[in-house]
């Protein structure tokens, strides 16, 4: 056992037998900004509703509102390696705020199906001619990605900002516009809930959920956690359900975010680059048999392909954290690598 492991552990066992709380500290590792950014982004912009703040009404997602939630979060996951309910949240069961962040990618403007909008956009062209619209489109990088005839344009960006706050702009300044609003992701699974107290301690729920996610899932586990203003982290307990009944949790993701690049006992030691990667990643000494999957941050499947492949296209992947996992005839996982596209 080493020697950070062996403190952490005494740590914890002096100062969570006595109060609950473990000492941490909320620097922020790099993997966790990446992999948490949309999470974080989504829980700034509940909170400022919730709030009722005038933030709210900001189309990029104020710094300052990130850095709480997030530094936060950071206290858990420095404990993760010491503390076996922080490494369930972020190493084995990868927990996401996939079913209700309001942080996503697309964006929809409904019109006059009659209107110049309309025309310019049922013709493949992101931008219409009317330079308020415009201008807004073309700075926070959206292309139009399809047009629906009733009235709707659907529209994609990289970005991650407060699309409320785009909207609100955009039905109020421009003439014509009807409605706009986020192009929300059905049957995603997974929420995180953020609060605080009076004092300023931070409270997060890390829900895991599972089976039949098109329009909520059935079943659920809970980790909740408190963060003092000094960092330090106190365990609060668990909860499950299921609409059916309670169900065991189901094998662990084993994303393994603490641990730069996962390679699971086997055989093989595969290369991968570059890393950071931008329009496409490649590896070299995969298993000359079997395949390999390609999952988002949230566990997801994205892509999957045989062992002749020694390359993939990640230009058109939203920039994040990626996972590669490499198996064998067997369907046994051989190696595991994370990588983050640019």
């Amino acid at each position: 056992m080493s020697k950070k492991l062996r403190f952490s552990l005494l740590l914890f066992l002096v100062y969570g037998a006595v109060t609950g709380q473990v000492p941490s500290d909320c620097s922020v590792p790099s993997v966790l900004r990446t992999a948490y950014d949309r999470d974080v982004k989504g829980l700034v912009i509940k909170r400022m509703q919730t709030l009722n703040s005038d933030d709210q009404y900001l189309v990029t997602i104020p710094q300052a509102w990130q850095d709480s939630i997030l530094e936060g979060m950071a206290a858990i996951f420095n404990l993760a390696e010491s503390l076996p309910t922080a490494d369930s949240v972020f190493n084995r069961y990868c927990v996401h705020d996939g079913a209700f962040s309001p942080a996503v990618y697309g964006f929809i403007i409904g019109v006059d199906p009659n209107s110049t909008y309309a025309q310019a956009w049922a013709a493949g062209q992101t931008l219409s001619g009317d330079p308020v619209l415009d201008t807004l489109l073309v700075r926070h990088g959206f292309t139009l990605t399809s047009y629906i005839s009733f009235g709707a344009g659907v529209f994609y960006t990289d970005q991650l900002i407060n699309l409320f706050a785009l909207a609100d702009s955009i039905v109020n300044n421009v003439p014509g516009i009807q409605y706009a609003e986020p192009d929300f992701l059905v049957g995603g699974a997974g929420h995180i809930e953020y609060t605080t107290d009076a004092a300023d301690n931070r409270f997060y729920n890390f829900r895991y959920e599972w089976n039949d996610c098109f329009d909520g899932c059935d079943n659920y586990y809970s980790w909740q956690f408190s963060v003092g203003t000094d960092c330090s982290v106190t365990f609060l307990g668990t909860d499950q359900g299921g609409f059916f009944g309670i169900e065991p949790l189901p094998a662990p993701t084993n994303c393994m975010l603490t641990t730069p690049t996962r390679e699971p006992t086997g055989v093989v030691d595969i290369r991968l680059f570059p890393n950071p990667a931008s329009t496409a990643i490649t590896w070299e000494n995969a298993p000359q048999e079997g395949g390999w999957l390609l999952l988002n941050a949230h566990g997801q499947i994205l892509r999957r392909g045989d062992w002749q492949t020694t390359n993939l296209d990640a230009s058109q992947l939203p920039g994040g954290l990626y996972g590669l996992r490499w198996y064998g005839a067997d369907g046994q996982t051989k190696a595991a690598k994370t990588w983050v596209k640019q």
